[in-house]
C-alpha cells in the first residue's frame, strides 16, 4: 500500500493551526522553547501550502495543454464537447 502525498495533504494543512495554537500556549506559559518550536511549524506550514499551490498549478496547467478544464474541486480535468 503506497500512500501518495495529495492523500495526506489535509493531514499537513493542520500543522498551521495546530503550530498556532501552540504559539499561544507558549507566550502564555512564556516557553522559549516551544515558541521556537512552533514557529518552526509554521515555517514548516510555509512551505507545504507552496509545494501544494505548485502542484496545483501543474495540474492546471497540464489541463489546459490538453484542452481541458481544470475542476480544483475534484482534483481532475473535465473535456468540454
Amino acid at each position: 500500500m503506497t500512500v501518495a502525498v495529495l492523500d495526506i495533504q489535509p493531514l499537513l494543512l493542520t500543522i498551521a493551526p495546530i503550530s498556532v495554537l501552540v504559539m499561544l500556549f507558549a507566550l502564555k506559559r512564556k516557553k522559549i522553547w516551544l515558541v521556537k518550536l512552533s514557529l518552526l511549524g509554521m515555517v514548516l506550514s510555509v512551505f507545504v501550502i507552496f509545494a501544494f499551490q505548485y502542484l496545483d498549478y501543474r495540474h492546471f496547467e497540464n489541463c489546459l495543454m490538453q484542452g481541458e478544464v481544470y475542476n480544483p474541486l475534484r482534483n481532475s480535468c473535465i473535456q468540454l464537447h
